[in-house]
C-alpha cells in the first residue's frame, strides 16, 4: 500500500465523527459539482411534438405519452407538447399508431358514428344536422383565405298542416387568414355551396359573418334618392365621355332621372283553343307573370351646354352624340336640350328643340328636329329694357338741354312746345331703337 494511502486512512481512522463528516462532504461536494455542471450543458433537447392542440386532443396526447413512458414537457407560453430530440419520431409513430391526435369533429365522427339505437327521430336529426355543419366548414375551410369556419343551419321543422312552410337559414362565421379578405365573388360561392347542399335554403339566406360580427358581401339598401343621384351622375358620366374627347372641357352635361319608386306586378293567363274532329276544345294554358322592378328610370331630360362659338353642324353632331351615349327614348318622353353660350356678343344663341313624346318617329336613330331661334343681344341686355334706357336717356338729355337753355337767359318754350319736342324724341327713338341703343353702349362703354 502506498505511503500517503496509510497516512489517509490513518487520519480518517483517528479523526473525530465531526472531523469525519467535513472530510466526506469534500468528497461528495466537488462531484455533485461535476455532475450538474454536466447535466447542466448536457441537458436533452427538446422539439415541439404537436401545437395549438385544442384542450381534448392535449388531453389525449399527454394521456398517451404516460404510458408509453416518453418523457414530455408543456411550454408555459402556449401550451404546445415537447418531447426530447432523440425521441420525437419514434413518439409521433407510436402515437399515430394509435390515432392520435384527433381533432374535434374526428371525435364528433367518432361519437356520431356510434349505433343509434334507442335515439328519437329529434335526436337523430340534430345528430345528422350538426354533421352536415361540420362537413360544410371543412369545405368552406378549403378557401385560401378562410382559417377556420363553423356553419351554424336553422331548418325549421316541415308540418303538413302549414301551407308554406318557413324557409331555412344559416349562417357562416368565418375567421381569416393574416393580410387575407373575401371578395364578392368568393363570399357567394360560400353562399352557393351552402345553399345546394341543404333542401329548400336559398342563396340570399346564407349569411357570412367573420370575427368582427361584419357581414361578408352584404349590400345595403339604397334609398330612393341615392338612387336617382347614382342614375343621374351615371349618365352624365357617359355623355361627358363621349363628349369630352372632342371638345375637350368646353362642354358641360345636366342630367335629371324620373324614378317610379313602386314595385309592379302583372300576370297575364292565356289559354290556347285547339279544334279536334271539329269541336273547339281549351287544351293549352300557359300563365305569364311580369315584374317591373322597383327604381325603373321612368324619363330622362338631359342638358347640354357648348361653351364656345359652335357651328350648327357642331350643335348638331353634338346633339346626336349625346342622344346615343344617354340612350334616350321618345316613346318614354325623354327630352334633349343642346344650347350654344357664344364668346363674342355678336354671335347669335341657339336652341335645340326636341319634338313631344307623341309624335311617331320612323326610327330612333333620326336625330331630333332642330329649330334655331336667334336671340339678339347687346351686351347681355334685351331689346326692351335697351328701349326703356334710350327713352329714359332722351328725357334726361332733354331736360338737361332746356336747362341750358334757361341759364342762358333765353326766353323759355311753353309748355306746349315742351311737349312737343319730349314727343318728337319719344317717336324717333320708337322709330329706330337700334341708334338709341348704340348711343347708350357708346355711354355704357365711356
Amino acid at each position: 500500500m502506498p505511503a500517503w494511502l496509510s497516512a489517509l486512512r490513518d487520519l480518517v481512522v483517528d479523526a473525530s465523527p465531526l472531523r469525519r463528516f467535513m472530510l466526506a462532504l469534500l468528497v461528495v461536494l466537488p462531484l455533485a459539482a461535476l455532475a450538474a455542471a454536466w447535466l447542466r450543458f448536457n441537458a436533452p433537447v427538446y422539439q415541439t411534438l404537436y401545437a395549438q392542440l385544442s384542450d381534448r386532443a392535449g388531453g389525449e396526447v399527454i394521456a398517451a405519452l404516460e404510458q408509453l413512458d416518453i418523457p414530455y414537457r408543456l411550454s408555459p407560453l402556449d401550451g404546445r407538447i415537447e418531447v426530447p430530440a432523440d425521441r420525437l419520431h419514434a413518439a409521433r409513430y407510436r402515437l399515430a399508431a394509435r390515432g392520435l391526435p384527433r381533432s374535434d369533429d374526428a371525435a364528433a365522427d367518432t361519437a356520431a358514428d356510434t349505433p343509434a339505437l334507442g335515439l328519437t327521430s329529434t335526436q337523430a336529426q340534430q345528430r345528422q344536422q350538426r354533421v352536415l355543419e361540420r362537413e360544410l366548414a371543412r369545405s368552406v375551410q378549403a378557401l385560401e383565405p378562410v382559417e377556420l369556419a363553423r356553419v351554424h343551419l336553422a331548418l325549421p321543422k316541415v308540418s303538413p298542416f302549414l301551407r308554406d312552410a318557413p324557409p331555412a337559414t344559416a349562417a357562416v362565421l368565418v375567421r381569416l387568414r393574416s393580410g387575407s379578405a373575401l371578395d364578392t365573388a368568393q363570399v357567394t360561392s360560400i353562399q352557393t355551396l351552402v345553399a345546394a347542399s341543404v333542401p329548400r335554403l336559398q342563396r340570399d339566406q346564407v349569411k357570412v359573418i367573420d370575427p368582427h360580427g361584419v357581414v361578408q358581401g352584404a349590400v345595403e339598401a339604397v334609398p330612393a334618392s341615392s338612387a336617382r343621384v347614382a342614375i343621374e351622375q351615371d349618365l352624365a358620366r357617359r355623355a361627358l365621355a363621349v363628349l369630352t374627347p372632342w371638345l375637350g372641357e368646353r362642354v358641360s352635361v345636366q342630367v335629371t332621372a324620373t324614378l317610379d319608386d313602386s314595385e309592379t306586378v302583372q300576370t297575364v293567363e292565356r289559354v290556347r283553343n285547339v279544334v279536334v274532329a271539329g269541336e273547339a276544345r281549351p287544351l293549352e294554358k300557359s300563365v305569364r307573370t311580369t315584374r317591373v322592378p322597383e327604381g325603373r328610370v321612368v324619363r330622362v331630360n338631359a342638358v347640354a351646354i357648348l361653351g364656345f362659338d359652335a357651328v350648327p353642324e357642331d350643335v348638331r353632331r353634338a346633339e346626336q352624340m349625346a342622344w346615343q351615349a344617354l340612350g334616350l327614348l321618345r316613346s318614354r318622353g325623354d327630352s334633349l336640350g343642346v344650347f350654344v353660350l357664344p364668346a363674342a356678343a355678336s354671335a347669335p344663341a341657339q336652341r335645340v328643340v326636341l319634338p313631344p313624346a307623341s309624335q311617331t318617329v320612323a326610327s330612333a336613330s333620326i336625330p331630333p328636329v332642330r329649330v334655331t331661334e336667334p336671340v339678339s343681344t347687346t351686351n347681355g341686355l334685351s331689346p326692351a329694357i335697351l328701349l326703356w334706357a334710350a327713352g329714359l336717356s332722351v328725357l334726361v338729355l332733354g331736360g338737361f338741354l332746356l336747362w341750358r337753355r334757361r341759364t342762358t337767359l333765353q326766353p323759355a318754350p311753353a309748355e306746349d312746345d315742351l311737349d312737343a319736342v319730349l314727343g318728337g324724341l319719344r317717336s324717333e327713338v320708337l322709330a329706330d331703337p337700334r341708334v338709341a341703343a348704340d348711343v347708350v353702349r357708346l355711354w355704357m362703354r365711356a
